[in-house]
């Protein structure tokens, strides 16, 4: 050995299938907009019982 750090070089080629990792997702997205919008509803439903109350 001479204690010469020659470079090393890597090339990695992946291909990857993400078509139903991104339906999941998407349908994740999905159900998160529906629970979002029924939380709004709830409070606002909270707000008016508070109103009247």
């Amino acid at each position: 050995m001479t204690g010469e750090n020659k470079p090393c070089e890597l090339s990695v080629k992946i291909n990857v299938d993400i078509a139903e990792a991104l339906t999941g997702l998407k349908a994740i997205q999905r159900e998160a907009k529906k629970a979002t919008q029924a939380l709004r509803e709830l409070e606002a439903a909270q707000k008016a019982v508070d109103e009247r109350g």
